[in-house]
Protein backbone atom coordinates (compact mmCIF):
# COMPACT_ATOMS: atom_id res chain seq x y z
CA UNK A 1 0.00 0.00 0.00
CA UNK A 2 1.34 3.44 -0.95
CA UNK A 3 2.06 5.69 2.02
CA UNK A 4 0.44 9.09 2.25
CA UNK A 5 2.30 12.36 2.56
CA UNK A 6 1.36 12.73 6.23
CA UNK A 7 2.36 9.15 7.03
CA UNK A 8 5.84 9.74 5.59
CA UNK A 9 6.14 13.03 7.50
CA UNK A 10 5.17 11.30 10.76
CA UNK A 11 7.68 8.52 10.20
CA UNK A 12 10.43 11.05 9.57
CA UNK A 13 9.54 13.58 12.25
CA UNK A 14 12.76 12.85 14.17
CA UNK A 15 14.82 13.70 11.08
CA UNK A 16 12.77 16.85 10.52
CA UNK A 17 13.33 17.95 14.12
CA UNK A 18 17.05 17.23 13.74
CA UNK A 19 17.17 19.40 10.62
CA UNK A 20 15.43 22.24 12.44
CA UNK A 21 17.92 21.92 15.30
CA UNK A 22 20.91 22.23 12.96
CA UNK A 23 19.27 25.24 11.31
CA UNK A 24 18.83 26.94 14.70
CA UNK A 25 22.41 26.05 15.65
CA UNK A 26 23.59 27.81 12.50
CA UNK A 27 21.47 30.87 13.25
CA UNK A 28 22.55 31.21 16.87
CA UNK A 29 26.20 30.39 16.14
CA UNK A 30 26.45 32.99 13.38
CA UNK A 31 24.82 35.69 15.49
CA UNK A 32 27.02 34.87 18.49
CA UNK A 33 30.19 34.68 16.40
CA UNK A 34 29.48 38.08 14.85
CA UNK A 35 28.87 39.56 18.30
CA UNK A 36 32.19 38.26 19.60
CA UNK A 37 34.26 38.64 16.44
CA UNK A 38 32.86 41.29 14.05
CA UNK A 39 35.56 40.45 11.47
CA UNK A 40 33.61 37.24 10.86
CA UNK A 41 31.14 39.53 9.09
CA UNK A 42 33.53 39.91 6.16
CA UNK A 43 33.63 36.13 5.66
CA UNK A 44 29.84 35.88 5.67
CA UNK A 45 29.46 38.81 3.30
CA UNK A 46 31.80 37.15 0.81
CA UNK A 47 29.96 33.84 1.06
CA UNK A 48 26.63 35.64 0.43
CA UNK A 49 27.81 37.50 -2.67
CA UNK A 50 26.40 34.80 -4.95
CA UNK A 51 23.05 35.08 -3.18
CA UNK A 52 23.04 38.83 -3.75
CA UNK A 53 23.75 38.37 -7.45
CA UNK A 54 20.88 35.91 -7.70
CA UNK A 55 18.58 38.43 -6.05
CA UNK A 56 19.58 41.06 -8.58
CA UNK A 57 18.82 38.68 -11.46
CA UNK A 58 15.44 37.71 -9.99
CA UNK A 59 14.21 41.27 -9.47
CA UNK A 60 15.83 42.95 -12.46
CA UNK A 61 13.43 41.52 -15.05
CA UNK A 62 9.74 40.72 -15.16
CA UNK A 63 8.21 39.28 -11.96
CA UNK A 64 7.09 36.13 -13.81
CA UNK A 65 10.59 35.39 -15.07
CA UNK A 66 11.94 36.22 -11.62
CA UNK A 67 9.61 33.69 -10.00
CA UNK A 68 10.61 31.05 -12.56
CA UNK A 69 14.31 31.75 -11.99
CA UNK A 70 13.87 31.60 -8.22
CA UNK A 71 11.93 28.34 -8.42
CA UNK A 72 14.57 26.84 -10.72
CA UNK A 73 17.35 27.83 -8.33
CA UNK A 74 15.46 26.37 -5.38
CA UNK A 75 14.72 23.19 -7.35
CA UNK A 76 18.44 22.64 -7.95
CA UNK A 77 19.19 23.36 -4.30
CA UNK A 78 16.48 20.88 -3.28
CA UNK A 79 18.01 18.10 -5.37
CA UNK A 80 21.44 18.81 -3.94
CA UNK A 81 20.26 18.87 -0.33
CA UNK A 82 18.48 15.54 -0.71
CA UNK A 83 20.72 13.48 -2.95
CA UNK A 84 24.12 14.79 -1.86
CA UNK A 85 23.06 13.47 1.53
CA UNK A 86 24.36 10.13 0.27
CA UNK A 87 27.82 11.43 1.24
CA UNK A 88 27.13 10.55 4.87
CA UNK A 89 24.70 13.47 5.15
CA UNK A 90 27.53 16.01 5.43
CA UNK A 91 26.50 18.31 2.52
CA UNK A 92 22.93 18.29 3.85
CA UNK A 93 24.10 19.10 7.36
CA UNK A 94 26.21 21.96 5.99
CA UNK A 95 23.21 23.32 4.08
CA UNK A 96 21.04 23.33 7.21
CA UNK A 97 23.66 25.16 9.26
CA UNK A 98 24.53 27.59 6.44
CA UNK A 99 20.92 28.61 5.85
CA UNK A 100 20.46 29.21 9.55
CA UNK A 101 23.65 31.27 9.54
CA UNK A 102 22.17 33.51 6.83
CA UNK A 103 19.30 34.47 9.14
CA UNK A 104 21.75 34.94 11.99
CA UNK A 105 23.79 37.25 9.78
CA UNK A 106 20.71 39.28 8.79
CA UNK A 107 19.58 39.54 12.41
CA UNK A 108 22.97 40.83 13.49
CA UNK A 109 23.08 43.42 10.72
CA UNK A 110 19.59 44.67 11.55
CA UNK A 111 20.42 45.06 15.24
CA UNK A 112 23.63 46.91 14.39
CA UNK A 113 21.68 49.30 12.16
CA UNK A 114 19.05 49.90 14.84
CA UNK A 115 16.27 48.09 12.96
CA UNK A 116 13.93 45.78 14.87
CA UNK A 117 14.44 42.27 13.44
CA UNK A 118 10.89 41.03 14.15
CA UNK A 119 8.98 43.43 11.84
CA UNK A 120 11.65 42.88 9.18
CA UNK A 121 11.20 39.12 9.25
CA UNK A 122 7.41 39.36 9.47
CA UNK A 123 7.28 41.36 6.24
CA UNK A 124 10.42 40.25 4.39
CA UNK A 125 10.76 36.56 5.29
CA UNK A 126 7.60 35.13 6.82
CA UNK A 127 5.21 35.52 3.83
CA UNK A 128 7.22 33.15 1.64
CA UNK A 129 9.08 31.48 4.51
CA UNK A 130 5.96 29.70 5.79
CA UNK A 131 6.05 27.71 2.55
CA UNK A 132 9.77 27.62 1.82
CA UNK A 133 11.02 26.57 5.25
CA UNK A 134 8.80 23.45 5.58
CA UNK A 135 10.00 22.38 2.12
CA UNK A 136 13.59 23.03 3.16
CA UNK A 137 13.29 21.04 6.38
CA UNK A 138 11.71 18.10 4.53
CA UNK A 139 14.67 18.12 2.13
CA UNK A 140 17.15 18.25 5.00
CA UNK A 141 15.38 15.38 6.75
CA UNK A 142 15.53 13.21 3.64
CA UNK A 143 19.19 14.05 3.02
CA UNK A 144 20.22 13.32 6.60
CA UNK A 145 18.27 10.06 6.60
CA UNK A 146 19.83 8.98 3.32
CA UNK A 147 23.32 9.70 4.63
CA UNK A 148 22.73 7.87 7.91
CA UNK A 149 21.40 4.75 6.25
CA UNK A 150 24.36 4.57 3.89
CA UNK A 151 26.22 3.35 6.96
CA UNK A 152 23.36 1.85 8.97
CA UNK A 153 20.63 0.12 6.93
CA UNK A 154 17.13 -0.12 8.37
CA UNK A 155 16.64 -2.97 10.87
CA UNK A 156 16.23 -6.33 9.15
CA UNK A 157 16.69 -4.66 5.75
CA UNK A 158 19.54 -4.84 3.31
CA UNK A 159 21.19 -1.62 2.17
CA UNK A 160 19.46 -1.98 -1.21
CA UNK A 161 16.05 -2.44 0.41
CA UNK A 162 16.74 0.53 2.67
CA UNK A 163 17.56 2.77 -0.29
CA UNK A 164 14.42 1.66 -2.14
CA UNK A 165 12.30 2.59 0.89
CA UNK A 166 13.96 6.00 1.20
CA UNK A 167 13.63 6.70 -2.52
CA UNK A 168 9.92 5.83 -2.35
CA UNK A 169 9.56 8.34 0.49
CA UNK A 170 11.41 10.94 -1.60
CA UNK A 171 9.01 10.22 -4.47
CA UNK A 172 6.03 10.79 -2.17
CA UNK A 173 7.34 14.01 -0.61
CA UNK A 174 8.99 15.60 -3.63
CA UNK A 175 5.80 16.80 -5.41
CA UNK A 176 4.68 18.53 -2.20
CA UNK A 177 8.14 20.02 -1.68
CA UNK A 178 8.15 21.42 -5.21
CA UNK A 179 4.61 22.72 -4.77
CA UNK A 180 5.62 24.57 -1.61
CA UNK A 181 8.67 26.01 -3.36
CA UNK A 182 6.56 27.17 -6.30
CA UNK A 183 4.12 28.97 -3.99
CA UNK A 184 7.04 30.48 -2.04
CA UNK A 185 8.67 31.74 -5.25
CA UNK A 186 5.48 33.46 -6.40
CA UNK A 187 4.95 35.08 -3.01
CA UNK A 188 8.59 36.15 -2.70
CA UNK A 189 8.57 37.89 -6.08
CA UNK A 190 5.02 39.28 -6.24
CA UNK A 191 3.97 39.89 -2.62
CA UNK A 192 7.00 40.10 -0.33
CA UNK A 193 8.44 43.24 -2.04
CA UNK A 194 5.13 45.07 -1.46
CA UNK A 195 5.00 44.15 2.22
CA UNK A 196 8.68 44.83 2.72
CA UNK A 197 8.38 48.16 0.91
CA UNK A 198 5.63 49.21 3.31
CA UNK A 199 7.83 48.25 6.25
CA UNK A 200 10.79 50.24 4.92
CA UNK A 201 8.63 53.35 4.59
CA UNK A 202 7.78 53.08 8.30
CA UNK A 203 11.37 53.13 9.55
Amino acid sequence: MTKTFFAVVRENRSWIILGIMFFIIGLVSAYSALGQEPSFLEFLEESLSALSKLGEEIFSGSPLMGAILLFGNNFIATMQIIFLGIFLGLPTLSAAIANGAVLGFLSYQLVQEGIAPLPFFLTGVLPHGIFELPAFFLCVALGLKLGYHVVFPLPERSRRETFLIIFREIGILLPYILGLLAIAAVIEVFITPLLFGSFMKMI
